[in-house]
């Protein structure tokens, strides 16, 4: 599965859905290692019962949906559904043992069809138009995962017909990358949408990819996966280009120059604020100020510098506005920490407060910007950070050491500076695409 946390992202390593399984396998274990921690010595501690009553996994949501500026035509929405519908219907329901012996391969095929059956549901209930297409796209890949697999048990279907489909289809994508037209007419929009046509593309012309499977049937359904999911990211970028063509007006020339004039200026901003920071100097203490800085710094730090290195001058400006307000976020937090004001709380109600203000930020801050839209793209991040904190807080049972909460105090600290810190980079951003 090739999900994306953000689209505009530097990021386009290829991870197949069994790479996402096993991360995430990982990563439980992980965050389960503070399970029934207990302070020693003088530590104060805190009955979980006093936190915030936070939602299971299931039931929680991102407190900020990521959005685009653009209407999707409920028809792309439905060819899309009919396809993962078609694809299911390819396999024998259900998928038993006297269809696939091996159960090892028979789980992975059937968690992929009900992956994709899942994926449907979840584009049903999607709160923006973005969202309902991640939902399918994932749906496209699990079901088509799912189908190569079956077809190699059906029929003896081999790789090397995906292999060439995803040929096909990198190929139209890096010719629709090098077709691609900057219309537009306000630029703040312009850079918005066309940042999600420069990911899209990127990420169907991505030929990094081989299979990790060992099975031979998986790695046939692994590439199954492939080249549904680079067909999905061309499709869908083609639509959001028609959809966006087709809102302007017929003498709409192009904002190409206008972008690019303005992720040079935003990046000479990022470098100049990347030379200005004082060295790192190791630090003993772990406390939840000092972790929130150190992640702070480390996101300001990486990313795009130059706009050559970036995939486009649409998505070079969207990277420099995320990375403007972590600098901005960063020097919150320092000045926080040198007042003294990011105690370690002691106590649930602490805790709570805390959680409360980093919700409260997010909710501020874009109903208080003139570009919501924009401002959206660094709340986005601001609330996964959120949601990583509530995460952490359903590890735990019983009474626990003040200190096993440091990473989720981190994260809401993390996340209140960064939604503060939106508007003001957002005013620099717009400025910057606007100044002539």
């Amino acid at each position: 599965m090739t999900d994306d946390t953000s689209e505009t992202g530097g990021d386009y390593a290829w991870m197949t859905r069994r790479g996402v399984l096993a991360l995430a396998g990982a990563s439980a274990i992980a965050g389960c290692s503070s399970i029934d921690s207990v302070g020693g010595g003088g530590e104060a501690t805190i009955d979980i019962y006093n936190l915030p009553d936070v939602q299971r996994e299931e039931k929680r949501e991102a407190p900020i949906p990521p959005a685009i500026p653009v209407d999707i035509e409920t028809s792309h929405f439905d060819a899309a559904r009919e396809r993962v519908r078609s694809l299911l219907a390819t396999l024998p329901t259900p998928l038993g043992p006297e269809e696939i012996p091996n159960g090892h391969i028979r789980q992975h095929l059937t968690d992929a069809a009900s992956d994709a059956s899942d994926g449907l549901d979840d584009a049903r209930t999607a709160r923006t138009g973005l969202m309902v297409l991640r939902s399918l796209r994932r749906a496209r890949e699990n079901a088509r995962y799912a189908a190569a697999g079956w077809r190699v048990v059906e029929s003896g279907r081999t790789a090397a017909p995906l292999q060439d489909e995803h040929s096909r289809t990198v190929s139209a994508a890096r010719e629709t990358r090098q077709e691609h037209e900057y219309v537009g007419m306000d630029p703040v929009r312009a850079a918005l949408v066309h940042a999600h046509i420069e990911a899209g593309l990127v990420r169907a012309s991505d030929m990094d990819v081989m299979s990790r499977e060992e099975s031979e049937l998986l790695s046939v359904a692994e590439w199954g996966e492939t080249a549904e999911s680079a067909q999905a990211y061309l499709d869908d970028a083609r639509h959001v280009g028609a959809q966006f063509a087709a809102s302007l007006p017929a003498d709409a020339g192009t904002v190409r120059p206008t972008l690019s004039d303005a992720a040079e200026a935003l990046l000479a901003d990022v470098r100049d604020r990347q030379a200005d920071l004082p060295p790192e100097t190791p630090v003993d203490d772990r406390t939840p100020g000092q972790m929130a800085l150190e992640e702070l710094r480390w996101e300001a730090e990486s990313g795009t510098n130059r706009l050559t290195e970036a995939v486009g001058p649409a998505s070079a400006v969207v990277d420099a506005n995320s990375r403007l307000a972590r600098f901005r976020a960063l020097d919150r937090i320092q000045s926080s920490r040198e007042a003294e004001a990011l105690a370690r709380p002691s106590d649930g109600t602490a805790v709570r407060d805390i959680r409360q203000t980093a919700y409260k930020a997010l909710t501020a801050a874009l109903e208080s910007s003139s570009q919501p839209e924009l401002v959206r793209t660094v709340l986005v991040d601001a609330g996964h950070k959120i949601m990583a904190a509530d995460r952490g807080l359903t590890h735990h049972q019983g009474e626990i050491a003040a200190s096993a909460l440091d990473r989720s105090v981190a994260d809401y600290w993390h996340a209140t500076a960064l939604a503060r810190s939106a508007s003001a980079a957002t005013q620099q951003t717009v400025q910057a695409l606007q100044s002539d």
